[in-house]
């Protein structure tokens, strides 16, 4: 598992997680929309952010259902006539503080200004490696910087490696330290991103300057850690059991219908944080699984900036997609500049898009491979 790069594009936003987290998500379901218009016969079927109700009596909102048309060529939107429904799930990073921080501020000595104590101390052990980095960190005022940043790089007892940096820090401003899949260490000052590291980032720091003084000695600092995606299990549950309770209220049964008759998907982003058992768990109750590449997600929110502005992300949503042709046309474009191929199916490991048939007097959704 790693940090998603779309972790690596919205850190530098400045944004909390829950917001940029909200605007990925609206992302992922735009994209999902656009590659249902592109049948123009499968949207005829399709209901936006519908209660679908389950054998349980449960409504379940999903992003996406498909119901045969009424007499008025409408979705009927009557459970047994359900054919197929599409949710989108994605879970982020999570920022928490870093576990021995705070017992370090629970000791009496580091209830002092920062700068004042003898530094904060934590190492980084690559899980795949046989070393080990020492970090320590010290408010010092030294050059005009204020902030010491000391690594230490050993194996066993050998000390294979030392470096100190400096770096000018001000109120609110963050520090990084992040570790790639090649297992390199990267020190970023504030004015740095974590997108300037070209590979996967394993793990990452966050050193937050909560407090300096007149004479920019560090008086408070918090130190977080970013975790991939803790609540991947959940999310897991929950898509597992809308598409089993939807199921058995559709057909009767919970297993998988075999002729199709009705489909359950599931479109994740993000997915780097989906550990082995949370995808076991989806494709066991999930007709199928499907992701949308970080690259994509990431290109989204590139192009949207350089069309929409500085007010870019307030676009990103389905009322926006449905009342401005902007909006429609861009999703399209951006959908048309990967060759449409936005959806990549965790089983078949082929990128598929979404077909409207008519077979044996039943509408079906297909999810069919690209090159078919």
């Amino acid at each position: 598992m790693y940090l998603s790069d779309i972790f690596k594009f919205t850190q530098g936003l400045g944004q909390k997680g829950h917001q940029i987290g909200r605007k990925v998500g609206d992302a992922i379901e735009l994209l999902t929309l656009g590659m249902i218009h592109l049948d123009d016969e499968l949207t005829k079927y399709l209901v936006l952010e519908d209660g679908v109700e389950g054998a349980t009596s449960a409504k379940h909102k999903v992003e996406f259902s498909f119901y045969n048309l009424d007499q008025n060529l409408l979705p009927s939107k009557i459970s047994e006539e359900l054919f197929g429904i599409i949710e989108c799930k994605k879970v982020g990073v999570e920022q928490t503080i870093k576990q021995n921080f705070k017992e370090w501020k629970s000791i009496v000595a580091n209830k002092q200004p920062f700068h004042s104590t003898l530094g904060y101390n934590f190492t980084i052990s690559p899980s795949n490696a046989d070393f080990k980095w020492s970090i320590k960190i010290k408010g010092e005022i030294q050059n005009d910087c204020n902030i010491k940043i000391q690594i230490e790089k050993s194996q066993g007892n050998i000390i294979l490696d030392t470096n100190t940096k400096f770096f000018n820090c001000s109120d609110k401003k963050q520090l990084l330290i992040a570790t790639n899949i090649q297992n390199e260490l990267f020190l970023l000052g504030s004015d740095e991103k974590l997108s300037q590291i070209e590979d996967h980032i394993t793990k990452c720091i966050i050193i937050e300057i909560k407090q300096i003084d007149e004479i920019k000695n560090i008086i408070e600092i918090n130190v977080n850690e970013s975790l991939p995606g803790p609540q991947t299990p959940e999310k897991a549950k929950q898509a597992s059991f809308v598409s089993l309770d939807v199921r058995k209220k559709v057909l009767g049964q919970f297993d998988k219908s075999e002729n199709d008759s009705f489909i359950s998907v599931l479109v994740i982003g993000e997915s780097s944080h989906w550990e082995k058992k949370s995808r076991s768990m989806i494709r066991l109750c999930n007709d199928f699984n499907l992701v949308i590449p970080d690259n994509v997600l990431v290109y989204l929110f590139k192009i949207f900036e350089e069309k929409f502005g500085d007010n870019y992300q307030e676009n990103i949503t389905k009322t926006k997609y449905r009342g401005h042709p902007d909006v429609r046309k861009l999703i399209l474009e951006i959908i048309q500049h990967f060759g449409q191929k936005v959806l990549f199916d965790m089983d078949s490991l082929a990128f598929v898009g979404f077909k409207h048939k008519f077979e044996n007097s039943l509408n079906k959704l297909k999810v069919i491979h690209l090159e078919d």
